[in-house]
């Protein structure tokens, strides 16, 4: 039971290792998030949403400007100061990220 244990341990630690994001990662997750926003604006707004879609990709760019990456090799984190100013917080691991 213990070398189980061990192995799956190992694992999970290599698979981290193996699968954490950069800062092109989460710039890819930035443009989806703000289309995603951008597309909400849109849907009460009417015509304006084509505008707004194109808009998604250059704010993430900026918003990426003002990043700030710690990666500790297993995990990155990502704290950005948003288009309102506010700093939000990420913590990116297995390609994925979760707002903290």
């Amino acid at each position: 039971m213990k070398k189980l244990f061990w192995f799956v341990l190992i694992i999970g630690l290599v698979g981290a290792f193996m699968t954490n994001p950069n800062k092109d990662d989460f710039q890819d997750f930035l443009t989806l998030q703000y289309t995603k926003e951008l597309k909400k604006i849109s849907d009460k707004g009417g015509d304006k949403g084509n505008l707004l879609g194109i808009l998604a990709s250059p704010a993430a760019f900026i918003s990426t400007l003002r990043l700030k990456t710690d990666d500790y090799k297993l995990c990155s984190t990502y704290t950005i100061t948003n288009l309102k100013g506010e700093e939000e917080k990420y913590i990116g691991l297995f390609k994925t990220f979760i707002k903290l």
